[in-house]
């Protein structure tokens, strides 16, 4: 049974957490503290850990920093939950390789689903390369495989953010750019294996944008299209550029996720067909 370790300073909310969780067959630890959490990390090792960033005896990106240190726990990944909407904290998080992050009140089915993803590809890694898996989750890139490219172009940051994190809790590379030019602009220069476009945004729209990079790149990746327009006729023309998928906000992160796997799933059977 996989071990997951609460770091929660809220007595309710850590409850109704491992509540959840021994339903869904996991193992549950619950700690209130920073100092108490490092203790069970290192005496417990868990599968995974899911750390409030408000913390008494210590801040929550402290301890997971600190995780990252220490040789019994620098593997383990952590999902982070805050009541805060600073967006900052997303930058945060992604900035110490987190692979997950939530705000209260969060939907537990999602946080269930990325638990679920991020230790299945800790299987995974473990059972393919032991390296690996531990380079993946320190942040080290020497000895990394290669890991899909995901350009996310959203003038929304916090759904940028979080599409980011949801992307690495998958196992996927991500860089963001805020605008169409910025978006041109990494495109040309990373050459992403995939591109997940918002329609509308400042200094140019999406369809422009995707017709742009199709222009200056000679493997053009392919498309999904995220908007929040109602407007008609948005499909037609996004299908009419060859996207490979559609979303209207506010959508499931979910099954983006699944349209993400089963494109790069097609490219790679007809990569091997035509080999």
């Amino acid at each position: 049974m996989k071990k997951i370790l609460i770091v929660e300073s809220d007595p309710a909310i850590a409850a109704s957490l491992e509540a959840r969780l021994q339903v869904n067959n996991y193992h549950v630890i619950v700690s209130q503290d920073a100092v108490q959490g490092t203790s069970f990390a290192v005496k417990f090792r868990p599968d995974a850990i899911i750390l409030d960033i408000s913390l008494p005896a210590g801040n929550g990106f402290a301890l997971a920093k600190q995780f990252k240190k220490l040789p019994e726990t620098a593997d383990i990944p952590v999902l982070a939950i805050t009541a805060s909407t600073d967006a900052q904290l997303r930058e945060q998080a992604m900035t110490l390789h987190l692979a997950g992050f939530f705000e209260k009140p969060y939907e537990i089915e999602e946080l269930l689903a990325v638990i679920d993803t991020v230790l299945e590809r800790r299987l995974r890694e473990t059972r393919q390369s032991p390296a690996l898996a531990f380079c993946r989750r320190t942040g080290d890139a020497s000895g990394m495989l290669k890991a899909k490219k995901i350009l996310v172009v959203e003038d929304d940051a916090k759904i940028a953010m979080a599409l980011a994190l949801r992307l690495k809790a998958a196992g996927y590379e991500t860089v963001l750019a805020f605008d169409a030019l910025l978006g041109l602009s990494k495109a040309v220069k990373i050459s992403p294996d995939l591109v997940l476009l918002d329609i509308t945004m400042p200094a140019g729209d999406g369809l422009e944008l995707a017709r742009n990079i199709r222009n200056n790149l000679p493997q053009p990746p392919p498309f999904i299209f995220l908007t929040a327009s109602k407007q008609e006729g948005l499909r037609g023309k996004a299908l009419e550029l060859g996207a490979a998928g559609f979303f209207e906000k506010p959508y499931e992160a979910e099954e983006l996720v699944t349209a993400i796997e089963n494109i790069f799933h097609r490219d790679s059977a007809q990569t091997t067909m035509t080999a």
